[in-house]
């Protein structure tokens, strides 16, 4: 479970960042897979007799971070394969004689079947381990049966599978490799290998830097500890500043957060999650102006501040589903100017609605998620499917002093072509009933590739998305509904699982759509002016990933046009 913080649906380390950053393209790297030698097949290992591997054989083989070994993934793809194929055609396509005359057959399948065997565990040993505790890969391993006197039927056991997918699953692991070595004058009694290759735990989970006309410069940076103490648990923490915002009597923006996670209560199947946050923001607001004019003259701003925290439990159905259950609740303290409006294009006073609430306000809600990841490979992007559905509501029943439902929704789905490049169709969309504070709406920012988004719940920049396609995206900031299509190609550049820094980096080039529209009052507005009520913004990309020892970092296009005063 990632830590949900407020302001998104799916939640993110981001303050109020905004449900439009839910992103489905590819946040790691895309494996990079070699040949693998077939599993099961025994191999001299160093003095020790017969070894057989269940995984990768080294740096950038398939059961690596981003790849398992073919046979190991299809049953049907190694010896076992082997066996059925030779089976039928001794049994159907060969006369006896020519099968008594075709010993080299008969001797291939006679060793893929010595290749599967019961084999009984004598011992679990651990290599490679520096900062994860034993106890918890051991308690990975117990969970699947895979103990000390168990048996183990080699190499098709699925327990082993599984226990690679869970170990690979936490993210504290580049590379995993389970084997057995024989004992000394046996044959069926065995050592158990846990080969791992351990990443590190302190990763930076976003970097805030830039510059725009509005504030001319804010920096800031998220981090998290994956595993505190060898024991599981998650803390985090981020923090923004921005300098003074060019507009008359604005303040500067701000904003802390912190959180921890225990994925598991002891022996429970529940994990447990709390944190807790303070923003001082100074947003702006459009006084006069055409609606697409990002000229800093043309706002006025207002100042709330918000402090509050949240609590939540998880709970694992299966070892690719997660539901989970949070309760936010924050203080919110807002300066609201007297009878807002804007003066228009016409000359015309337009009111506005700026969607907070005066004075100090209660803002609570509860919120329901749910997560499932297929894909093959969990921590780094596999072939498969995942989706994520967040439930947020806020009434009087909570204890808030604010009303709505929101609803977001997103999905992908990772295909690996014949050439060994990644492509990735996503959806998103999300929708909000009610009267929501201002940072719980829709951001078009959040939407945008080129365009600045809130960072920690905080927006930074006027600007406001690329009209591409002439439909009149630039006009539209906040909204209560959103779309989002993506389609992403990714071209794995190379791979490296035995170094500290750089493990890997891709090429990747994406394309999509989006829309936003805005609340009941606005859509009859723009109505009634013969707009669009649902124009078309372009989301597109290019850049390279690179995946390192600290976290996962996007050299691309949109990075440099989200970070400069355009």
């Amino acid at each position: 479970m990632r830590p949900r913080v407020p302001g998104g649906a799916v939640r993110h380390a981001a303050v109020g960042g905004g449900a439009a950053r839910v992103s489905w393209r590819p946040v790691t790297l895309p494996p990079r897979r070699r040949p693998a030698p077939a599993v099961g097949t025994p191999a001299p290992r160093g003095g020790r007799g017969r070894t057989w591997e269940h995984g990768p054989g080294g740096s950038g083989s398939a059961g690596g971070p981003g790849g398992r070994c073919p046979a190991a993934r299809w049953p049907l793809a190694g010896s076992g394969a082997r066996r059925l194929v030779a089976g039928v055609v001794l049994a159907v396509g060969l006369p006896a004689g020519a099968a008594r005359a075709a010993p080299a057959e008969t001797h291939d399948s006679a060793r893929a079947d010595d290749s599967m065997r019961a084999l009984r565990i004598e011992r679990v040993v651990i290599v490679g381990r520096e900062q994860v505790s034993e106890g918890q890969i051991l308690g990975i391993l117990e969970r699947e049966g895979l103990v000390a006197g168990a048996e183990l039927l080699w190499p098709d056991d699925a327990r082993v599978e599984r226990v690679r997918d869970r170990l690979r699953a936490t993210g504290y692991f580049k590379r995993v490799t389970l084997r057995v070595e024989p004992l000394p004058r046996t044959e069926d009694r065995v050592e158990l290998y846990v080969d791992v290759a351990e990443r590190s735990t302190v990763s930076i989970a976003d970097v805030y830097l830039g510059s725009s006309r509005l504030t001319p410069f804010r920096g800031g940076i998220a981090l998290a500890e994956r595993n505190f103490l060898g024991r599981g648990v998650l803390l985090g923490g981020a923090l923004i500043w921005g300098t003074q915002p060019d507009i008359a009597r604005a303040r500067r923006q701000q904003a802390y957060q912190v959180f921890a996670e225990a994925p598991r209560l002891l022996s429970a199947p529940l994990g447990l999650l709390a944190g807790g946050w303070y923003v001082s923001a100074s947003e702006p607001y459009r006084v006069a102006g055409a609606e697409d004019d990002p000229d800093p003259a043309l706002f006025r701003s207002f100042e709330y501040d918000r402090i509050g925290g949240r609590v939540g439990v998880s709970f694992p159905v299966t070892s690719r589903l997660e539901l989970a259950a949070d309760y936010t609740f924050e203080r919110v303290t807002a300066f609201m100017p007297t009878a807002p409006k804007r003066v228009d294009e016409a000359g015309a006073l337009v009111d506005l609605d700026l969607h907070l609430r005066d004075g100090a306000n209660r803002h609570t809600s509860v919120d329901f998620g749910l997560t499932f990841d297929g894909r093959d490979e969990l921590f780094l992007v596999g072939k498969g499917g995942r989706f994520a559905l967040d439930v947020q509501a806020s009434s009087a029943a909570t204890g808030s002093q604010y009303e709505y439902v929101k609803i977001v929704a997103a999905g992908a789905y990772s295909f690996r072509l014949p050439w060994r490049h990644w492509l990735t169709p996503s959806a998103s969309g999300g929708q909000i009933s009610g009267r929501a504070p201002l940072f719980e709406r829709f951001y078009s920012g959040d939407l945008s590739a080129w365009t600045p988004g809130r960072e920690q719940g905080l927006r930074y920049s006027t600007r406001n998305p690329v009209d591409v396609f002439g439909t009149g995206i630039g006009t539209r900031d906040y909204g209560d509904l959103f779309g989002r299509f993506d389609l992403e190609y990714a071209w794995p550049l190379f791979r490296r699982t035995r170094t500290r820094g750089v493990y890997g980096g891709d090429l990747y080039l994406s394309m999509g759509v989006f829309t936003i529209m805005g609340d009941a009052a606005e859509r009859a507005r723009r109505r009634a002016a013969d707009e669009r009520l649902a124009p078309i913004g372009a989301a597109a990309d290019l850049g390279l990933r690179l995946d390192t020892a600290l976290g996962t970092f996007s050299l691309s296009v949109g990075n440099v046009l989200r970070r400069t005063p355009l």
